[in-house]
């Protein structure tokens, strides 16, 4: 938070890139870069909300291969965070 809390004070024009294969694959299996031990949904959305405080001028979110997730939860979750991404955007 002490990085999110320099960029809030400072003003500085941020792009935020949020890749997805961060997330444990329990939560997120369809990356091709799966990372055991990863974050949760809500550690990552706590993230978000942290760091849209500060003056985000672009975002991306990636790292989602559907192909790799027969079930559809890394898709749905992927919407998900786009959703809030927006949501704590729109401030």
């Amino acid at each position: 938070t002490e990085l999110a809390d320099w960029l809030c004070q400072t003003d500085v024009p941020v792009y935020l890139t949020i890749d997805l294969d961060c997330l444990d694959p329990s939560a997120f299996p369809g990356t091709g870069t799966p990372e055991a031990g990863g974050v949760s949904f809500l550690q990552l959305l706590g993230a978000i909300r942290t760091v849209t405080k500060a003056n985000i001028i672009g975002a991306d979110v990636n790292e989602l291969a559907p192909m790799l997730d027969q079930s559809g939860v890394s898709t749905a979750t992927a919407c998900k965070v786009l959703r809030e991404l927006l949501l704590a955007l729109e401030k």
